[in-house]
């Protein structure tokens, strides 16, 4: 899997769902943590970067302004805890990849997000004394990885191939490292 011979929207894509599959990390630590609010703007701006993928966004000044707000959401781990703020901060990383990937088409970071993914992964597999080989969780990983490869490799528009990613991505609700929250 050559993530690097991807296009930049192709990239970004792969970002995005990577991000969206981790969402119910962060939405976990923001119930935790009492901020409701800090989860909504979030998703707000998840759906921003859904929206210029699938090509309605005709401006990126609303993203750009995303940015200094995203910052803010980033938990610092060492203020807290609970591992949870590990995997929160990890969502959020993704989504400020991806926006500040949006706003700059030189910035490819679909391999630096499916690394930091897999050794979260491999962590919570570590605390849980798993191996990757015995795991649920690393197989359905990899499974949604080459899925969403599939789609954005395919010959449809980029509004189809959103259209698609995006079901495949919340994947009934549950993240990859098996959180599962109901919105």
């Amino acid at each position: 899997m050559d993530l690097n011979a991807l296009s930049h929207w192709q990239q970004l894509s792969f970002c995005a769902a990577l991000c969206e599959r981790s969402f119910p990390n962060f939405q976990l630590f923001c119930e935790m943590e009492g901020q409701e609010e800090e989860y909504k703007q979030a998703r707000k701006i998840l759906n921003k970067a859904w929206e210029y993928l699938r090509g309605q966004l005709s401006s990126l000044k609303n993203i750009e302004k995303q940015l200094e707000p995203l910052n803010e959401l980033i938990p610092e781990p060492g203020n807290y805890e609970h591992f949870g703020a590990y995997p929160a901060m990890d969502t959020m990383i993704a989504l400020q990849s991806c926006i500040q990937g949006i706003l700059d088409d030189s910035i490819h970071d679909a391999c630096a997000l499916q690394t930091m993914t897999h050794e979260r992964l491999e962590e919570v597999l570590e605390l849980q004394g798993q191996t990757k080989q015995d795991s649920e969780l690393w197989a359905r990983q990899l499974n949604f990885e080459q899925e969403t490869l599939d789609i954005i490799e395919a010959k449809i528009s980029h509004a189809e191939a959103i259209k698609q990613l995006i079901p495949l991505s919340h994947d009934q609700g549950v993240s990859q490292l098996g959180i599962c929250l109901n919105d």
